[in-house]
């Protein structure tokens, strides 16, 4: 007996969490009868000792809620494109590659993308070839942020400091040497976004 009720638990860990996964909500008694085969009675009885073992939230007309069905709920997926350089500019992000999940209180709100860092301009803050670095997309930045500039249709990820009928994109490591955008050169600039967040390997 109490094999079968420890699978029954498992079935409904499972489905609960797959349901949210492909819904964004958790599932109702009549979903997880139809989706698992048991019957709603049962569910009930089951959902209310996970409920009682403050696994889950339960109400029949608001659905099931666990945990995980929170962490989700309290997360933001963020499509990863190509390379941003930290060095010359290059090529602008073009393709998703993959798309992850990030917790949000790692984000806050807004709209994130991740770019795979190339080069080594920015290495006296902490980017490397090869790091994952979070951008918060918008089209300004306050002075010193960390931005992805586009210049001359080509992207660069630079900080970022404005001054009279110029901005400055300054990289993170003395070999390098400033990038001054000014005159006609001003209508080819905008910003992509400010990054938020590193993401990396331990080396």
């Amino acid at each position: 007996m109490r094999r079968k009720n420890e699978e029954i638990f498992r079935v409904l860990r499972e489905f609960i969490n797959s349901y949210y996964l492909e819904n964004g909500r958790g599932p109702s008694t009549r979903d997880i009868e139809a989706g698992t085969g048991i019957q709603r009675i049962t569910v009930q009885r089951y959902l209310q000792a996970m409920k009682d073992n403050g696994e889950i939230e339960y109400g029949e007309r608001r659905g099931t809620r666990n945990a995980f069905a929170k962490t989700i709920a309290e997360s933001v997926m963020v499509p990863c494109y190509g390379t941003v350089k930290c060095g010359a500019p290059n090529d602008p992000f073009v393709d998703i590659t993959e798309t992850v999940r990030l917790p949000r209180s790692w984000v806050g709100d807004g709209d994130f993308y991740i770019l795979e860092a190339d080069g080594d301009s920015m290495k006296e803050i902490g980017i490397a070839p090869g790091d994952l670095v979070v951008i918060r997309r918008q089209d300004t930045a306050a002075p010193g942020d960390v931005i992805v500039a586009m210049v001359d249709g080509e992207t660069t990820l630079k900080r970022f400091f404005p001054e009279e009928g110029r901005v400055v994109l300054h990289p993170e490591n003395a070999d390098y040497e400033d990038i001054v955008v000014e005159g006609e050169g001003m209508l080819r600039f905008t910003i992509q976004g400010v990054a938020v967040k590193i993401i990396k390997d331990i080396r």
